[in-house]
């Protein structure tokens, strides 16, 4: 089962960038063990080009993001961060993956993570050096400045899904 994810905003931008011809993937950086002090989940050359790209696209924002997040699967329990303003760096991502009400065990290899902005980059190769067991655990991961979305889905053993949304600022 894959996340069910409704956005308006990202419907609404596709279509735009659909009928203006224009589709690209972004690129992603490879993880790289010299740098694994910190973990540099989202650049900003990443959020910049995307920002560029819309803007040079003539797209802007509509609305805000709406996300069904799925409660079937393992229980995803956000330690840090969560909903909150945070104004120091870096920043300890804590999450932590629990069995599902009928008793399946967190299946780590299903775990997609993606941040959500304009268009949603997939991160799941970045942070899977920070899962130790049923958790992640990067207790020094940098964004730049401003407003962050991340979307963490999950299945069980048995192939029931859950999905969690973080969302947080830094100030």
């Amino acid at each position: 089962m894959k996340p069910i994810i409704q956005s308006a905003r990202i419907f609404s931008l596709v279509l735009v960038a659909a009928a203006a011809g224009y589709w690209a993937p972004f690129a992603v950086p490879a993880f790289s063990e010299a740098n694994r002090g910190v973990l540099n989940l989202i650049t900003k050359q990443d959020v910049s080009r995307q920002d560029q790209t819309a803007r040079e696209k003539g797209l802007t924002e509509v609305g805000r993001s709406m996300i069904l997040e799925l409660k079937d699967g393992p229980e995803i329990d956000v330690l840090n961060p969560g909903g909150q303003e945070i104004d120091r760096q870096p920043i300890e991502i804590d999450v932590e993956f629990k069995k599902s009400k009928d008793g399946a065990e967190p299946n780590m290899s299903s775990l997609k993570v993606r941040y959500i902005k304009f268009f949603t980059i997939d991160i799941t190769d970045r942070i899977k050096p920070y899962i130790e067991g049923n958790r992640i655990h990067a207790p020094k991961a940098e964004f730049p400045k401003g407003n962050h979305t991340v979307e963490l889905y999950l299945e069980d053993t048995h192939g029931k899904a859950s999905s969690k949304v973080m969302e947080f600022k830094v100030l």
